[in-house]
């Protein structure tokens, strides 16, 4: 933590309340919690400082995309294989809820995106343009509509690591309780000056440093995660997520400033 030792982090954070040691609030401090090392109970625990959610929108999108495989049969022609529209015909397809939003994109089912996600959207969303679709039934607005929102939750979910983790760990069956924190004295208090740095700071180039601390142990965590979840040990998985949610909303407090 940010406490221990002299590192770069601790002189940021003294340098944002002009060379004076970041005053430390007296707060009842919880048990701690286990380091990353150790199996979690975090998982179960209670939330504080940070309190909001990252949600993970709980639609899916109609049939394979990017490419990804066949789909349901055509409604208007019968055909195979129809992706947001049928190739046979041209109808525009519903949305089907048994399509998850990787294969959305065509991607795989792992928490690294290594494929360009965002041109992957774009080329969906040129596709569902209104523009596109206005000469259509009403029906098939409807549905190109319904599509095209889909498709926004669909990115916005994968594009960022937390949302993209809680997205990963439903579609294990894994619910994470977003307001229930962690119990670890040492992290609330790093959140605490943060907070009180970032309030401190005078100017962007402060701020910037302090973010981009912040996001080191974002990233730090984000590692944690893909690890834990790829060897299945979802306790650890679940402990990273919450870890992430405290460094992302500090992020969040840094641009709110800038």
């Amino acid at each position: 933590m940010w406490r221990r030792g002299a590192g770069l982090l601790r002189l940021h954070l003294t340098a944002a309340s002009a060379g004076r040691r970041v005053r430390r609030l007296p707060v009842p401090l919880p048990p701690a919690a286990p380091s990353p090392s150790t199996a979690s109970s975090s998982c179960c625990q209670n939330l504080g400082i940070f309190r909001g959610s990252v949600g993970v929108p709980s639609r899916f999108l109609s049939n394979q995309a990017g490419g990804g495989g066949a789909s349901g049969a055509c409604w208007s022609c019968g055909a195979t294989g129809a992706f947001l529209s049928c190739g046979a015909c041209g109808s525009v397809q519903p949305v089907d809820p048994a399509v998850d939003y990787f294969q959305i994109f065509g991607l795989k089912r792992e928490y690294n995106i290594k494929d360009n996600l965002e041109g992957r959207y774009k080329e969906w969303q040129k596709k569902l343009h209104p523009d596109l679709v206005h000469s259509k039934s009403e029906k098939e607005r409807g549905y190109a509509a319904e599509q095209s929102a889909l498709v926004i939750d669909a990115y916005r979910t994968l594009s960022k690591p937390l949302s993209r983790a809680l997205y990963l760990l439903k579609l294990e069956g894994i619910h994470v309780d977003e307001e229930k924190t962690i119990n670890d004295p040492e992290l609330l208090m790093e959140m605490m000056e943060i907070r009180e740095a970032v309030n401190d700071a005078s100017d962007s180039q402060t701020l910037e440093k302090i973010q981009s601390q912040v996001k080191k142990k974002l990233e730090t965590w984000s590692h944690f995660f893909q690890e834990a979840f790829e060897k299945k040990n979802f306790d650890r998985a679940v402990e990273a997520t919450q870890r992430m949610r405290y460094y992302e909303r500090a992020v969040q407090e840094t641009v709110k400033k800038l």
